[in-house]
């Protein structure tokens, strides 16, 4: 149960969770994150966005803790999928822009957010090189490889966290690289922390630890990384599920969820993807436990990718523990980065983040960032369903429903949208 804190005692708790002397450059570490995030409005066969969106609500969550790290490099679109749109416009008249309005106010009050935050788009996807990683080959030339170019040039200079919040490919990469190309100085200098490329608890087995999403995207990648860093070649640090299981679990029933909305960046975390109740940071459990103010550091894994269910359990229950303090230091920033102007319409939120959709086990679901009022027709304009939701996942009950395509209308957030649904005999 969460209890409720008053605006004074969730200032000062902030405060006192902030490093000391955040501007002082030589404290904060320097990350490059690989993300698999795709624009939401871009769909796959069913309705179901690209890419699951909790790389958005995590990116929200780093754009609002931005002066804890030097940000080198973000990567979107991180993906070997095939035909995926460019995500450009999406990044840039969301989060851009967002932090373009929160970065004034945050630097009055916290300081250190820097001026612009380098999002790049990945190089592996739609063009020639998209594609898996391939262990046999030769990495020597990263011409056609800007984005893994770019981690090899940062890790020539000095230490480098690599975040990896999707498939393995474009570390492994940058890996074989040094490694083809004798750059002893950049392999020693990356440390990669992956999210969910194993787990006992979820997804994964105590038999096949592997058996999970952002590991079986690229298994070639995530094998060799994993065998690299058992032969001590390669710094890594494998954190399992506890994102899930740890953060967002323990976000669960947040009283203050609701005040996010004030900002922009506030809007896009907890509107992305509220399932369940909760906001789904996952990912972001890379960068909470880099800072390791909020329970679990990088003393809490050993480097060498090994991953034992004793410690993926522990740090599960330290993030559980801690979740409602990195809400609250989330929604202290949120609320600071306010003052630079109004929030994103609910029209622009509605927009991006509705989604209606048959999703990989057959069911029928609808995601909501508002309260919504739906109505389903069948394909002769009879109404099949008429209803009212409030935000966040439903299931939509097709047991009954007749062979046909359905058309989806939902009035939400100021606008209306219309989708198409597909239930074959």
């Amino acid at each position: 149960m969460f209890r409720k804190h008053s605006p004074f005692r969730l200032a000062l708790a902030a405060i006192l969770l902030l490093p000391p002397m955040l501007p002082a450059e030589e404290l904060r570490p320097t990350i490059w994150v690989c993300s698999d995030m795709s624009d939401p409005r871009d769909q796959r066969s069913g309705g179901h966005p690209f890419n699951d969106p909790d790389d958005i609500c995590s990116m929200a969550a780093l754009l609002l803790e931005a002066n804890r790290f030097e940000i080198a490099g973000i990567v979107f679109s991180s993906t070997n999928r095939q035909n995926l749109p460019d995500a450009t416009e999406f990044v840039e008249s969301t989060f851009v822009e967002a932090y373009r309005q929160a970065r004034e106010p945050l630097n009055a009050a916290l300081g250190g957010f820097p001026e612009e935050i380098p999002f790049i788009r990945s190089s592996i996807t739609g063009g020639a090189e998209a594609g898996r990683f391939d262990p046999e080959r030769d990495y020597t030339d990263l011409s056609a490889l800007a984005t893994v170019r770019g981690l090899v040039e940062v890790a020539s200079r000095e230490p480098v966290y690599v975040l990896n919040w999707g498939p393995l490919t474009e570390s492994a990469m940058a890996v074989k690289h040094c490694i083809d190309t004798g750059n002893t100085k950049a392999l020693e200098n990356i440390t990669i922390l992956s999210h969910w490329t194993r787990s006992f608890i979820a997804q994964g087995t105590p038999e096949a630890p592997e058996k999970v999403a952002n590991c079986r995207d690229d298994a070639r990648a995530c094998a060799w990384l994993h065998e690299l860093a058992a032969e001590g070649i390669l710094k890594f640090i494998e954190l399992g599920s506890v994102g899930q299981t740890g953060i967002v679990n323990g976000s669960d029933g947040y009283p203050r969820a609701d005040s996010f909305r004030h900002s922009r960046l506030g809007q896009v975390f907890i509107h992305s993807k509220f399932y369940h109740g909760k906001p789904d940071q996952s990912d972001a459990s890379t960068f909470w436990l880099l800072g390791g103010a909020f329970g679990p550091d990088l003393e809490s894994y050993p480097a060498d990718g090994r991953l034992t269910r004793a410690d993926e359990e522990r740090v599960r229950d330290l993030f559980l523990k801690n979740g409602p303090a990195i809400l609250d230091d989330l929604l202290l920033r949120s609320e600071i980065a306010s003052r630079g102007g109004e929030p994103f319409p609910g029209s622009f939120i509605a927009a991006r983040f509705t989604y209606v959709y048959q999703y990989l086990n057959g069911r029928y679901y609808i995601y909501l960032p508002y309260h919504a009022e739906v109505s389903i027709r069948d394909a002769l304009g009879e109404l099949f369903l008429e209803d009212s939701y409030g935000a966040g996942n439903h299931e939509l009950d097709f047991s009954m429903a007749a062979p046909s395509t359905y058309t989806v209308t939902v009035r939400t957030g100021g606008l209306e949208r219309t989708f198409s649904l597909v239930k074959n005999p």
